[in-house]
Protein backbone atom coordinates (compact mmCIF):
# COMPACT_ATOMS: atom_id res chain seq x y z
CA UNK A 1 0.00 0.00 0.00
CA UNK A 2 1.23 3.69 -1.13
CA UNK A 3 1.71 6.29 1.42
CA UNK A 4 1.00 9.97 0.94
CA UNK A 5 2.51 12.98 3.04
CA UNK A 6 -0.02 15.39 4.51
CA UNK A 7 1.09 18.31 5.40
CA UNK A 8 0.29 22.30 5.34
CA UNK A 9 1.89 24.70 2.28
CA UNK A 10 0.71 28.50 3.22
CA UNK A 11 -2.99 28.55 3.47
CA UNK A 12 -3.76 24.75 1.84
CA UNK A 13 -3.37 21.66 3.45
CA UNK A 14 -2.32 19.00 1.42
CA UNK A 15 -1.76 15.29 0.48
CA UNK A 16 0.89 14.14 -1.78
CA UNK A 17 1.59 11.10 -2.81
CA UNK A 18 5.05 10.39 -4.96
CA UNK A 19 8.30 12.64 -4.44
CA UNK A 20 6.76 16.03 -5.17
CA UNK A 21 3.97 17.39 -7.43
CA UNK A 22 5.09 17.26 -10.63
CA UNK A 23 5.70 13.39 -10.59
CA UNK A 24 3.37 12.69 -8.02
CA UNK A 25 -0.54 13.21 -7.21
CA UNK A 26 -1.31 15.63 -5.04
CA UNK A 27 -4.46 17.60 -3.35
CA UNK A 28 -4.56 20.66 -2.44
CA UNK A 29 -7.41 21.67 0.04
CA UNK A 30 -7.69 26.03 1.34
CA UNK A 31 -7.39 25.91 5.25
CA UNK A 32 -10.69 27.93 6.16
CA UNK A 33 -9.23 29.87 9.02
CA UNK A 34 -7.24 32.70 7.91
CA UNK A 35 -6.04 33.79 11.46
CA UNK A 36 -1.87 35.00 11.13
CA UNK A 37 -1.46 33.29 14.43
CA UNK A 38 -1.19 30.25 15.51
CA UNK A 39 -4.37 29.77 17.15
CA UNK A 40 -5.87 26.30 18.32
CA UNK A 41 -8.56 26.73 15.94
CA UNK A 42 -5.79 27.41 12.84
CA UNK A 43 -4.72 24.20 13.70
CA UNK A 44 -8.22 21.94 13.97
CA UNK A 45 -8.26 23.89 10.51
CA UNK A 46 -5.27 22.38 9.18
CA UNK A 47 -5.86 19.66 10.77
CA UNK A 48 -9.28 18.95 8.95
CA UNK A 49 -8.08 20.20 5.84
CA UNK A 50 -5.78 17.78 5.83
CA UNK A 51 -7.66 15.31 6.23
CA UNK A 52 -10.14 16.25 3.27
CA UNK A 53 -7.36 16.24 1.23
CA UNK A 54 -6.44 12.74 1.79
CA UNK A 55 -10.14 11.62 1.64
CA UNK A 56 -10.46 13.28 -1.94
CA UNK A 57 -6.54 11.93 -2.93
CA UNK A 58 -8.22 8.36 -2.23
CA UNK A 59 -11.32 9.22 -4.32
CA UNK A 60 -9.36 10.40 -7.33
CA UNK A 61 -7.24 7.03 -7.01
CA UNK A 62 -10.29 4.93 -5.99
CA UNK A 63 -7.46 2.61 -4.26
CA UNK A 64 -6.96 2.62 -0.30
CA UNK A 65 -3.58 5.21 0.27
CA UNK A 66 -2.00 4.90 3.82
CA UNK A 67 0.11 8.26 5.33
CA UNK A 68 2.02 9.69 7.07
CA UNK A 69 2.53 12.96 8.96
CA UNK A 70 4.87 14.94 6.93
CA UNK A 71 7.41 18.00 8.55
CA UNK A 72 4.59 20.91 8.06
CA UNK A 73 1.46 19.00 9.27
CA UNK A 74 1.01 20.51 12.85
CA UNK A 75 0.68 17.12 14.34
CA UNK A 76 4.29 16.48 13.55
CA UNK A 77 6.69 16.13 16.43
Amino acid sequence: MERAELGVDGDHAFALLGEDIQAGEAVFVKVENSDPWRTKAKVEAERRAAKKALRMLREKLASPVSYYIGTSHPDHC
